[in-house]
This record gives C-alpha cells, structure tokens and sequence, in this order.
C-alpha cells in the first residue's frame, strides 16, 4: 500500500491499472480513501475520499482517474478531492445531458455552452470559475499526457476572463500593504498605540508575516532559545491537512520585547481563568480573542485612532492578512532568496521556517506576478524586451484599476514558476524542463528577472568574477572554463539591469542588500 503521495509513480502506456494503489484503494475503484494520507483526526471520513460513481462514462471516468492520479503528486489530496467531488460533478450532469461521452468530443463550442448553462443556474462567480478551470486543466494536462481528450488549442478559452468581477466590483484579492503605509502603521504600533493587544497582533504580524489565528494561539512561555541562540516562537498551525501542530518561527527583539509586555499585560488574567493564551481580554467572563473580532474592531479603530489614510486620502482599509501578503512581498523585493534562507537554517530546524517561507503557491505566483507585469517594471531576459512591447500595448489608455484586473487576469493564465532570483515561464504540465538548470546559468528563453533581483544577480557576479580570478591564479582551468560558462550569460543580463536604472536606483538597491546574505550566497558559491 502507497501510504506517501512521492512514491506514486508515473502512469505508463503499457500500464495496468489494476497494479496501482492509491491510500487505501485501487485505481480501478469507484472511492479511492485517501486517509493514509489526510492525518487530520477533525475531518469525517467521507471528506477523506474521492468519489468516482457519478460518472457513468467509463471513458470519461478513466480521464477523470487519471488526472486525479497525477494531481495527487502535485497538490494536497484536499485540493483534488474538493476538485472532483465538487467542483466536477456539474460538467458530468451537462455530459449525460448532451449525450457526450468522452472527453474527446468536448471543443471550444461545448465548453462555452457549459460556461452559459453554469450562468443560467446563477451559481457565484468563485465558484463558477473553479467549475471552468476544472474542465479545461483536465484537458490541456490530458493533451500533455497523452490521455483520450480534444486536440484542440484551448489557450483562447480564459476561465478568469469569463468569470472575472464587473468593473464596479473591488477586487477581493489580498495585496500587500504600500511600503509608505506599512511604515506609518508599524511606527504606530510601536510608538502610539496604547492598546497591547492591537499593539502585540500588529507588530507579530507584520514582523512573522503570520496569519492573525496563528498569532492568537500563542500561549506564555512561547518565546525559546535553540542551542546556537537563536530565539524562536512556539504558536500553534491549525491550517494543514495534518492535526494542528506545534510551530516555530524565528523572531527579532521587537518581536521579543512586544511579547513579554503581553504577557506582563495579561498576568493577572491568565492566573484568574487558568488559561495560557496571551491574548485575553475581559467581557463578562475573561476569553481568548478571536481573529474576526481582531479584524472588525481593533483594526478599524486602531487605522482610525492613528488617521492612516491612502494615497486618495481615504481611511485605509487594513486587513490582517495583508500582513502576510506584504511579508511574502518583502522577502521577494528585498532579495532574500526563500530557497537560501530554508537551507541556512536547516541546520537548526527546516520546520522552524518551512511554514512562512514553503508559500501558498497562489500567494508567490501573484506577488511574482504583479512584479514581472507591472507597468513600471524593468525586466531583463532573452524574452524580456517582447513581454515588455506586449505589455505597453494592453496597458495603454487604461486606468489604474483596469490595470489591475489585467495583471490580476495574465497571472492566472500564465505560468509563473518562482525562482530565487526571477521567474521561468515555462508550463511544467507539459513534463520536465528540457533544458535541464538551464535558466540557473541565465541562458533559457523561459526564464525572466526584474529590477527587484538586481543586488543578488550583482553580488553573484561579483563572486564569480573574484573565483574565475582566482582559478586562473591557481591554474584550474576547466573550474575557470566551468565558470566562464554561467559568467558568459550572467553579466549581459545584470548589465541589461543596469541600463533600466537610474544610478541612484542601483546604489540604494545595492546598500540594501544585507552583507551576511552576501556571505551565505559565497559559501554557496564556492560551494
């Protein structure tokens, strides 16, 4: 039995289905029970399976298994079964409707007459757009694969195009936080905010880019030490398709300072009520806070208290979780490369980071996004130059909010696959990249950086020259040759940078790239 979802292996042509086990179950099964592999004791057992019996095709059934397959060793088993238990089940009923069946009888024209019958039935756009999305990624990873559906392109189909809000609706996505308005808001909690609980959950927030539930849970006693010393903090992850678990994360001394005056802050009342929660409060009986009241009262009064207002002049609407969007986004900006950061810390623990720094990968794909899509962004790349024309063209005449629903539209039809210091485009339904590391020697027309990545590139750069320098001293010619390699493609595209900056853009982007990252990025190197 596969109870680890990295030990299914691949489905061959000559493959038989009867062979293959899935959790509990075998492929041909009408259930597969992935409880092997949902550890979380909350969820009922029918949650922890896949159902197949609607489907009556066996043609299309087939289809349907082997995406699911194949999906189980890219997501969570939760995101498949939520896929084909609920957001499937309505393209199956439009089939046995239309007499359809088997995937390979589905084009542009039924596809589209589906997208209609879902509007008729007034169903939301969210869910509409997962309804879509569904179908078409079975197709477009089954022309990949191999399996029995349409040869037809379906590229012009956009299922966020089609389901995409009106105009005069805001959008619901998450942004993170303007630098300028972060600053006031930390200088705020810091300095004048007089409440310690809103004071305490703004500032951990902003400093752990943690979610405001996780931060609510933390108990006394939550900050250690590790051997090395370095302090961390004990919370409580709820969110994970295992039991809630014990997590840590590193912190800083504001972090530190600001918890040990919310455990003075809440003595008195941890020692009336037996509770170890940190952040209590007092109405009627004494209670932990919750995050939708931390949400609908403490923010509104505290951006209200301290007249933080945008750049309209309006009061700024905050919301805690744009404390985690603006953290991933200042990971990214400010160069720390998140693959670095796991591996320097491995060595205390990989859980201690793997949380904050292992990404929702929608929440990556978008920051990443907007800074490659974004009209002010400088790009350099062997694509760079044809992305940047593209983009003028379709920014053009439009206002500030249209461009934001375009870029908010390309980043979901677009391959975004982040790398420490760019993005490849490359769209790895269709299988392994064939060419190898090659976006790691900067020569591979998939791959594409901002100006954001600049101070790494450099400093890369730097080192590289300073070890060819050296190899050549030392008469190691093929580790010189070996370097010259990457230095050939590395310095046009660091010089491409250059020439998008003003001077004074590269000196302040250059300083702001921290000396000991430079040195965990030679060690790597020299490595």
């Amino acid at each position: 039995m596969v109870t680890n979802l990295k030990q299914l292996k691949p489905i061959t042509d000559d493959v038989d289905f009867s062979n293959i086990t899935i959790g509990n179950s075998n492929f041909n099964d009408d259930t597969w029970d992935l409880s092997p592999f949902i550890k979380n004791k909350n969820l009922k057992n029918s949650h922890k399976k896949i159902k197949f019996s609607y489907i009556q095709s066996e043609d299309i059934k087939l289809t349907v298994k082997q995406y699911a397959y194949y999906k189980l060793g890219k997501v969570k088993p939760k995101t498949v079964r939520d896929k084909i238990n609920g957001r499937l089940p309505s393209f199956i009923n439009y089939c046995k409707e239309n007499n359809i069946s088997s995937f390979s009888q589905v084009n542009q024209k039924i596809l589209l007459d589906y997208v209609n019958k879902l509007k008729q039935d007034d169903i939301s756009r969210s869910h509409g757009y997962h309804c879509t999305q569904a179908v078409q990624d079975i197709i477009e990873t089954g022309q990949v694969k191999g399996w029995n559906v349409p040869k037809d392109n379906f590229n012009n189909i956009n299922a966020y195009e089609i389901w995409k809000p009106s105009k005069n609706r805001k959008s619901r996505k998450t942004k993170p936080i303007p630098n300028d308005i972060f600053d006031k808001i930390v200088n705020c909690a810091v300095n004048g905010e007089k409440n310690v609980l809103t004071k305490a959950g703004i500032i951990i927030q902003s400093q752990t880019g943690l979610r405001i539930s996780e931060v609510l849970s933390i108990k006394e006693g939550c900050i250690k030490t590790t051997d090395d010393g370095n302090d961390y903090m004990e919370l409580t992850l709820s969110k994970t398709e295992k039991e809630p678990i014990t997590h840590k994360v590193f912190v800083n001394d504001l972090v530190k300072d600001t918890i040990k005056e919310l455990e003075e802050y809440t003595k008195d009342l941890r020692e009336k009520s037996g509770l170890k929660e940190l952040f209590l409060y007092k109405h009627g009986k004494i209670r932990p806070l919750k995050g939708a009241r931390f949400n609908e009262s403490r923010i509104t009064t505290f951006i209200k208290r301290h007249d933080i207002r945008d750049k309209e002049g309006d009061l700024y609407p905050l919301h805690t979780h744009q404390f985690r969007a603006t953290f991933v986004r200042e990971l990214i900006k400010k160069k720390i490369p998140i693959g670095h950061i796991k591996k320097h810390f491995g060595h205390v623990s990989v859980e201690m980071t793997s949380h904050y720094l292992t990404l929702e990968q929608e929440e990556v794909k978008d920051i990443y996004g907007e800074m490659i899509l974004d009209p002010n962004s400088k790009l350099a790349g062997k694509r760079a130059k044809e992305i940047e024309k593209t983009l003028e063209q379709e920014f053009q005449g439009k206002t500030e909010e249209e461009i934001d629903e375009i870029i908010e539209g390309l980043s979901k039809s677009m391959s975004f696959n982040p790398l420490p210091v760019g993005v490849c485009l490359y769209d790895f339904r269709r299988g392994n990249c064939t060419d190898g590391d090659g976006c790691f020697v900067y020569n591979c027309p998939n791959y594409i950086t901002e100006i954001s990545f600049y101070p790494v590139l450099k400093k890369e750069l730097d080192l590289l020259e300073r070890e060819m320098e050296r190899f050549k001293d030392l008469g190691r010619e093929r580790d010189y040759q070996r370097r010259k390699v990457k230095h050939k493609h590395l310095k046009p595209l660091v010089e491409d940078l250059e020439d998008e900056m003003e001077l004074s853009d590269l000196r302040e982007l250059e300083n702001e790239l921290d000396e000991e990252i430079c040195k965990r990025l030679e060690v790597k190197i020299n490595e």
